[in-house]
């Protein structure tokens, strides 16, 4: 273990912000862009949110923010280098000596500061290590944060309160690696119900032959296989929402981050995976950024979806099958993500939008017959 002290988040606004993600990492072996990518299925209570560019002294970068005026909360981008940055909530950190844990002083200071430091300042996974370990007040929180930059190396820190791990994927025989809301340097018997979804990505994840493209793990997204029961939607039985599945009632975006320094890019979507549609950005397109996902269009069409979708019933929700067959039924926009920005972005983004609000029309026609 490497000692640490680590700039000073709050458990509970981390807590907040990724109630239940699953995330993967690829070398840039395995990856179609020749580069690393990332990969973040967030789940959250808080789930409007935007793509928004913001300019530093420094690194210029685009993120994943809050659509909240004054909040400056992020939960995954990339940088103008290429260097790029997302995290998952972990359940069973910290892994220290009690005593050390106990002595350990709290202190309340804004989680975003570590997503916007990294952001602005690091185009290296060393870099973003060398920020770790150089500070030097101690906390309590614990989170993975997967990092990845343009020169191949790609992570998970494992940061608990007074230490962390690094683990690396190109030690991974597979050429990648994934987390949902556990660390393997924590308490192995309080990993939590998260590993169903950690067994599942990682079953299909090994069962893919070559190279993974971005687009790809949208599929992974709203894919209902499970580890346990097969594939729910193959059957009329009630299905209980819990973490088996990787999309859940509580999933607010899906994020794959292309770590090219010639064309750090991003494929997203805003809300619930099923009903919404992959978009493509471009840090270099710096303010031109489709209205979908610079809005709240997307958000709004996942509401509607959700409130459809997973019915309440107690403190359960029950998953309207019918509703998710069909809607997963609509062909999707094609997804294209150019490995050079086009060089008309502006009509580029309104062809885009145009896709989304033809998408959303269908979604909305179907959704009406329930």
């Amino acid at each position: 273990m490497k000692r640490l002290s680590l700039l000073l988040i709050t458990l509970v606004a981390l807590t907040v912000e990724s109630l239940a993600c699953t995330s993967a990492i690829v070398t840039a072996q395995r990856s179609s862009e020749g580069v690393p990518l990332l990969w973040k299925h967030r789940d959250s209570e808080s789930g409007d949110t935007r793509v928004e560019y913001i300019t530093s002294d420094k690194y210029n970068y685009t993120a994943i923010v809050t659509n909240k005026e004054g909040s400056n909360a992020a939960y995954a981008g990339i940088n103008e280098t290429g260097f790029g940055i997302i995290n998952t909530a972990t359940r069973n950190l910290p892994a220290s000596p009690i005593e050390e844990y106990e002595a350990c002083t709290r202190k309340l200071v804004g989680w975003n500061s570590m997503w916007h430091y990294a952001l602005r300042n690091c185009a290296t996974v060393d870099e973003f290590e060398e920020f770790i370990r150089s500070t030097k007040r101690k906390h309590k929180f614990g989170t993975n944060f997967a990092v990845a930059d343009a020169q191949g190396a790609v992570a998970y820190f494992e940061i608990g309160d007074l230490y962390y791990h690094r683990y690396d994927a190109t030690d991974c025989k597979e050429g990648f690696d994934v987390r949902s809301n556990f660390s393997f340097s924590g308490i192995e018997e309080k990993r939590g119900v998260s590993t169903r979804r950690y067994d599942v990505t990682m079953k299909e994840m090994k069962a893919h032959e070559g190279n993974f493209t971005p687009q790809q793990f949208f599929d992974y997204s709203r894919s209902f296989n499970t580890c346990a029961y097969g594939d729910i939607l193959a059957n009329n039985d009630e299905y209980i929402c819990s973490n088996h599945t990787v999309p859940r009632y509580s999933t607010t975006g899906v994020f794959v981050i292309v770590c090219d320094a010639k064309c750090p890019r991003m494929l997203v979507t805003i809300g619930h995976s099923v009903p919404g549609t992959a978009v493509p950005i471009y840090v270099q397109a710096k303010h031109n950024i489709p209205k979908c996902v610079n809005g709240n269009a997307m958000y709004l069409l996942s509401n509607e979806f959700k409130k459809k979708a997973y019915l309440k019933v107690g403190k359960d929700r029950i998953l309207q099958k019918d509703v998710v067959r069909k809607v997963l039924k609509i062909k999707q926009p094609e997804i294209v993500l150019p490995q050079q920005m086009p060089a008309d972005i502006e009509a580029f983004n309104a062809k885009i939008d145009k896709q989304f609000a033809k998408h959303a029309k269908r979604v909305r026609k179907v959704l009406a017959k329930f």
